[in-house]
């Protein structure tokens, strides 16, 4: 049986609608066993703002003395540039519970080719920083996976096993298809499972990625899960 969590979320401090514990109430209210909070890093236009990033990790800590189900303080850093930095520091990164890393935004100079900037920007960040989970991996506007070839993203999924990063099985943006998973599956890296949820009503919808696991055959113990929430 997989086990059911919602480990990508947005609140209220960036493009959220919604405070922790309402998302939290309805994450329980849908069966999910744990909900990660992982608002987009300072960078984006989007993102927290840094002045306000200790009040969220308070918020989260006041929310979870409430909630029915483990939350865990996380942030989707943003991968700035093309030698894999993060737009949020190791000193803030230790307080986390969940980091997961997403690419944004590519330079105007690189858009001819953005499959292998993606991947160049993928690969530097994975290869550089401590992270969990790799957020909607290859979709840039599109799902850029068709536009590589097989042996470069089997050299991908290997560094991402020798590293501990999972990949996140995405229910907005539907990523990755099967054959990624699978190879996942394979080389022993972990999935993740996020909805990408930015309001209550979409936190905890995630029937498309139990579905993408199912079919892919993937079981409990190939999720991120229980490495995660003690």
């Amino acid at each position: 049986m997989v086990v059911k969590f919602d480990f990508h979320t947005h609140t209220r401090y960036s493009d959220g609608t919604c405070s922790h514990a309402e998302m939290a109430e309805a994450a329980a209210a849908r069966g999910m066993m744990a909900l990660a909070f992982t608002d987009h890093g300072p960078e984006l236009s989007v993102g927290v703002a840094r002045e306000k990033m200790a009040q969220m990790l308070e918020d989260i800590r006041m929310a979870g003395e409430d909630a029915e189900i483990p939350l865990l303080a996380g942030i989707e850093a943003n991968v700035t540039n093309r030698f894999g930095g993060l737009d949020v520091g190791e000193d803030f990164i230790r307080k986390l519970d969940f980091v997961s890393i997403g690419i944004h935004d590519i330079e105007e100079i690189y858009l001819s080719d953005n499959a292998h900037e993606y991947l160049f920007r993928a690969t530097s960040a994975i290869a550089k920083n401590e992270v969990d989970v790799f957020c909607h991996p290859f979709f840039f506007n599109k799902d850029l996976l068709p536009q590589l070839s097989a042996e470069e993203i089997e050299e991908f999924v290997e560094l991402a096993a020798e590293r501990n990063v999972a990949m996140e099985v995405n229910v907005k943006y539907r990523v990755p298809g099967d054959d990624f998973l699978k190879l996942c599956l394979k080389k022993g890296v972990k999935l993740s499972i996020g909805s990408d949820a930015h309001r209550v009503a979409e936190v905890g919808k995630i029937d498309w990625a139990l579905s993408a696991l199912k079919r892919v055959g993937a079981k409990r113990e190939d999720l991120v899960f229980d490495s995660l929430v003690g």
